[in-house]
């Protein structure tokens, strides 16, 4: 008779470029990453945790990627944590599809909303006056021109020496 053999294949696929990540979601925003590690190294070697802040308020997003060595031992952690209580919320593990992001990535998702391109748009006039980024690159400019007095030229560099001792009294 015989037939038989197949099987195998499934799993194994970790090249080493392909990192074995699984995603949880739902976690706390206190939550430190040693807790995650004590809880899924159960199933298998935790090579990194890795926790994204937000860019803006620098705090914990509520989900943390876990790299795995091995597949197996991923899979195995994602079919037990999966949907389980973890410190009192109920967690989704799943494998992570996407590499992960730069900081510069992460900020362009994280940004706010542009205000503009809004339903209505309001007169280029006061959209002008209010636009933050213009002002800032104003005040960043590197040369700070002295300020000015009855005659420029003259008092520019009497005004530097002032500026540097004394820079309360004006």
């Amino acid at each position: 008779g015989g037939g038989g053999g197949g099987g195998g294949g499934g799993g194994g696929r970790s090249s080493n470029d392909e990192k074995i990540s699984l995603l949880v979601r739902n976690i706390s925003d206190r939550i430190d990453p040693e807790d995650l590690r004590e809880v899924f190294q159960k199933y298998g070697v935790v090579k990194d945790i890795y926790i994204p802040l937000d860019y803006y308020t620098k705090r914990p997003k509520p989900f943390a990627f876990i790299e795995f060595i091995d597949y197996n031992e991923a899979r195995d952690a994602k079919e037990a944590m999966d949907r389980r209580d973890f410190q009192g919320r109920q967690i989704d593990v799943v494998f992570a599809q996407q590499r992960r992001k730069t900081p510069d990535q992460m900020r362009s998702r994280d940004a706010p909303p542009p205000r503009s391109g809004g339903r209505y748009s309001p007169s280029p006039r006061r959209r002008d006056s209010r636009s933050p980024r213009r002002e800032r690159d104003r005040s960043r400019s590197p040369r700070r021109s002295p300020p000015r007095r009855e005659s420029p030229r003259r008092d520019r560099d009497r005004d530097d020496d002032r500026r540097d001792d004394r820079r309360d009294d004006r």
